[in-house]
């Protein structure tokens, strides 16, 4: 499984001298292809109501499982180097992963249960039918949030304009 994050640059450059605004945690686009081409597609666009840090924080948890597993990894080789027995270091890597995934979990739920999904799953090869009008449906409102996200970071468009295109496409997106 292949898993593919796009994220379109602008074409229209960065002007020198002009910062460019900070990421907006709008959401994400996920997406995976089985070896037979089936592609598999999921939106996640975050309420524009909910707090800024709270869409960061379910950011971070959406990468969560890799981060524990490196840690994992280095925590267990460093018990190891410590001499620290096999079984208990495990109990302690598995007892602070437990731990840190729950509060990270309880710290998302409203984010994540606010959010709007939109999902997809259909041959790549057909470019007909409800599978694909309904991949067309998902790619359409990404490029519109991707897009309007370049634009506010390049300085192309206001936080007003840009929250304005958010809520219409989380209101298009849930409905």
């Amino acid at each position: 499984m292949v898993i593919e994050q796009r994220f379109t640059p602008s074409p229209h450059g960065h002007p020198a001298g002009t910062p460019r605004r900070a990421r907006l945690s709008w959401g994400y686009l996920s997406r995976s292809v089985s070896r037979y081409g089936v592609v598999s597609s999921e939106l996640v666009i975050y309420s524009p109501d909910a707090p800024e840090r709270d869409r960061r924080w379910a950011e971070a948890s959406r990468t969560y499982g890799v981060a524990a597993a490196g840690v994992a990894l280095l925590a267990w080789i460093g018990f190891a180097a410590a001499g620290v027995p096999p079984l208990a270091a495990i109990l302690v890597i598995a007892a602070g992963a437990v731990v840190v995934g729950l509060l990270l979990a309880r710290r998302t739920r409203a984010v994540r249960r606010g959010a709007a999904r939109v999902s997809a799953c259909g041959s790549a090869l057909l470019g007909y039918g409800p599978d694909h009008d309904a991949q067309r449906r998902l790619d359409a409102l990404a490029e519109v949030m991707q897009h309007a996200s370049e634009a506010y970071r390049a300085g192309e468009l206001d936080p007003l304009g840009f929250e304005r295109v958010w809520r219409a496409t989380f209101a298009h997106a849930a409905a």
